[in-house]
């Protein structure tokens, strides 16, 4: 009995062993799973420093690893070095997220340009339209209230800090570029364009408008209309000299009747008598001549019963041609009188 109380179980035998076998097999493999990540971190590291990646962080769990990077198209690249590693068999990268940045004020600003509309009817200048800040409305009313004279004005421009500028200083310079005289104005910036309107006295007033407009880098609409006066000076015959004599010729009187006749059914209107010439001749016997050629028109509308102080004369000699003096039918038409209406 004694001998067999001290025998094993069989049962218990073979346990024994297998926990054993466990044990001796456990014991090896760990110091070789540690010897196969400490050689994969330290070979993945060396990849990537060699790569330019060395901010990236690596680390293995047995032949899977983990790679922190600060960016996706950093982890992108470190992937691909560490996949193509031999003894990897996993490998996955983790992006930390970074948000947003909040757009800067002049970025969102800059997505909403101002839209504003200044307006002359009836006397009374409007201004409507929303304008980043009270400088910027201060200016436009000071340019609105030029043009309408001693006419009202009604600002109902609106501020919002979110919007630009841009184009505001077209806006002012066309508005008053318009000068006192110009009717039914309409000055609009929208998008971007700056759209122009209205009547004015003369092709200069509404060449100088344009120039105002564009001279502060606006993309310009013009429709702005020429007065029927100013069209219809225009469209009168040459008014023509003598040679080298300030005698008009008949055809040059029947022109000058027809301006006073225009000028005595236009009483509001004022002209300038500009006289030109062609470049035979000295410079200085030019000048001299379309002086006097000019003074010789405004007396003669004078007699024809138009207001003196409506008038004024100026001589411009070979100094404006309207062709290039190169042939004598350009040379004809530089010989000229123009009346330029004014604003």
């Amino acid at each position: 009995m004694a001998d067999n109380a001290r025998r094993f179980h069989p049962v218990v035998g073979v346990a024994v062993a297998v926990l054993g076998l466990a044990g001796i097999v456990t014991a090896q493999h760990l110091p070789f799973r540690e010897n196969i990540q400490d050689d994969l971190t330290t070979r993945s590291e060396q990849a990537l420093q060699a790569a330019g990646l060395s901010s990236v962080q690596v680390d293995f769990i047995g032949r899977d690893g983990t790679l922190k990077a600060a960016s996706t198209a950093e982890a992108d690249r470190a992937l691909e070095i560490v996949r193509g590693l031999e003894g990897v068999r996993v490998a996955v990268a983790d992006v930390p997220e970074v948000a947003a940045p909040a757009p800067s004020p002049s970025a969102t600003a800059a997505a909403t340009p101002p839209t504003v509309v200044v307006t002359l009817s009836g006397g009374r200048a409007t201004l409507t339209g929303t304008v980043p800040g009270e400088d910027a409305r201060k200016r436009l009313v000071e340019a609105a209230t030029f043009l309408a004279g001693t006419g009202p004005v009604d600002d109902q421009l609106k501020v919002d800090p979110s919007v630009t500028d841009a184009g505001l200083d077209a806006v002012a310079n066309a508005v008053s570029a318009y000068g006192q005289g110009a009717k039914d104005v309409s000055v609009e910036l929208r998008g971007g364009i700056l759209s122009l309107a209205g009547t004015v006295a003369s092709q200069a007033a509404k060449d100088a408008v344009a120039a105002a407009a564009t001279e502060a880098g606006a993309t310009v609409v013009d429709r702005i209309e020429v007065a029927k006066v100013q069209q219809e000076l225009v469209k009168l015959p040459a008014v023509t000299f003598l040679d080298n004599s300030t005698t008009l010729t008949a055809a040059g009187r029947a022109a000058l009747a027809q301006a006073a006749r225009i000028l005595t059914a236009n009483p509001q209107v004022k002209v300038r008598i500009e006289g030109h010439t062609d470049s035979n001749g000295s410079t200085a016997d030019n000048l001299a001549l379309s002086r006097a050629r000019s003074k010789t028109v405004l007396d003669f509308l004078v007699k024809q019963g138009v207001a003196t102080d409506r008038l004024s004369a100026e001589g411009y000699g070979e100094s404006r041609p309207a062709r290039p003096n190169t042939s004598e039918a350009n040379q004809a038409v530089n010989r000229r009188v123009e009346f330029v209406v004014l604003p």
